[in-house]
């Protein structure tokens, strides 16, 4: 999933006229004069001087009181010009504006995510999110991060809060329903997290889906580098180093890790199930399962190792019920793939049926966002109405 926004000279150039026009209510200077400078600067950037506008700019930074609008415009245009130090460094001073702070925040963690620092760039964007609570992009940007670490729950808050902030078009409903929906091809998020973890080794959650995305390339010896900083009692990394060995056939190796574990620790639990299925343990298989799912309750996987452990010790309506809920998952994946073509974004029946099969999936989030753009399509529709004061009843507050 890629990020849909990126800063513009357009967004720039109105920042820097703003700037302008907040300049009348500055101290006069009879040296420079605020207003005139501040309106060269603006017609240097939209002719694409940048080197000029930022020069404007610093002239004005030299002299104090200097204006925040000033600290904006030149962060703004140091973001531009590819300059992450200075742009950081100039946005650093109106943090705590009230007025412009969020928006400096918005472009510093713009400037970590270009330098790859998922860390400080998510906690840049929630501020942002704080001080902008009725705009998209700080949303949009936090999708970003939680969907290239796969942290799904965040990932579907995150994009659920765009949805209710009116920005999301057919094409990102989409990049949701693929991100959830569809088999995870590693090869190029593996680069950009690599990237993450050069940039901050103590980015352990870019480093444990790194590791996920090399063994399923195949990486196996990349795979347990990765992992090899996170120390033992790193629950969600035993679990990667255990799931690798049983893949691997190293059942010993698997049961040592899951042995040192809190019998009751989720992470762990799908395999503990599965040891305990290869053993024939079918009771435990079905508890460790149960536990596993507790904390991903639409893991597909877990359902389906479920339904298998229950069929298997003999109970067929405890197993007919989690395939039922299996097929309700698999029955989504064909109409994204329907909406992924060249003719899906203009079929009017994909929005509604896609939302009618997230809902039945238990994927409201989604389920509400696909009925959002049906309703769109044809606000007189009572169904489609209907559906979403439904769906959003049932999300609940947010």
């Amino acid at each position: 999933m890629r990020r849909s926004r990126t800063p513009t000279i357009a967004g720039a150039a109105a920042l820097i006229a703003t700037a302008a026009l907040a300049a009348v209510a500055w101290p006069i200077l009879r040296r420079p004069d605020p207003s005139a400078v501040l309106a060269k600067a603006r017609d240097d950037f939209q002719a694409g001087r940048l080197d000029a506008a930022r020069a404007a700019l610093d002239r004005l930074a030299s002299v104090p009181p200097v204006h925040p609008m000033v600290h904006m415009a030149r962060a703004q245009i140091a973001e531009a010009q590819g300059q992450a130090d200075d742009a950081v460094a100039a946005a650093a001073a109106i943090l705590d504006d009230p007025a412009l702070g969020p928006l400096a925040h918005l472009l510093t963690g713009r400037v970590e995510i270009a330098r790859h620092r998922l860390r400080p760039a998510e906690a840049h964007f929630k501020k942002a999110a704080e001080g902008l609570p009725n705009e998209s992009q700080p949303f949009e940007e936090l999708a970003y991060i939680y969907n290239l670490q796969h942290r799904w729950s965040d990932f579907d808050r995150a994009m659920l809060a765009v949805s209710d902030r009116g920005g999301l078009d057919f094409d990102r409903v989409l990049q949701w329903g693929k991100s959830r929906h569809v088999n995870w091809d590693p090869r190029e998020d593996c680069e950009t997290l690599a990237a993450c973890v050069a940039a901050d080794p103590d980015d352990r959650a870019s480093r444990l889906t790194l590791a996920q995305g090399l063994y399923r390339q195949n990486e196996i010896q990349e795979a347990e580098d990765v992992l090899a900083p996170l120390p033992a009692d790193d629950l969600d990394a035993a679990a990667l180093r255990a799931a690798f060995a049983v893949e691997r056939g190293d059942d010993e190796k698997a049961a040592r890790i899951v042995q040192s574990a809190p019998a009751d620790a989720p992470a762990l639990a799908e395999v503990r199930a599965r040891l305990a299925l290869k053993r024939g343990d079918l009771e435990a298989a079905v508890a460790a399962f149960r536990l596993a799912l507790k904390a991903k309750p639409d893991d597909r996987a877990l359902l389906q190792g479920l339904g298998t452990a229950l069929r298997l010790s003999g109970d067929a309506e405890g197993a007919a019920e989690c395939f039922r809920v299996v097929d309700r998952f698999d029955a989504v994946s064909p109409l994204i793939a329907r909406a992924a073509t060249s003719r899906g974004k203009n079929d009017p029946s994909l929005p509604p049926l896609l939302s009618a099969a997230c809902a039945a999936a238990g994927r409201l989030p989604e389920a509400l966002a696909w009925a959002r753009l049906s309703l769109a399509e044809n606000p007189l529709d009572r169904e489609a109405q209907q559906t979403v004061y439904r769906l959003d009843r049932e999300l609940g507050p947010r």
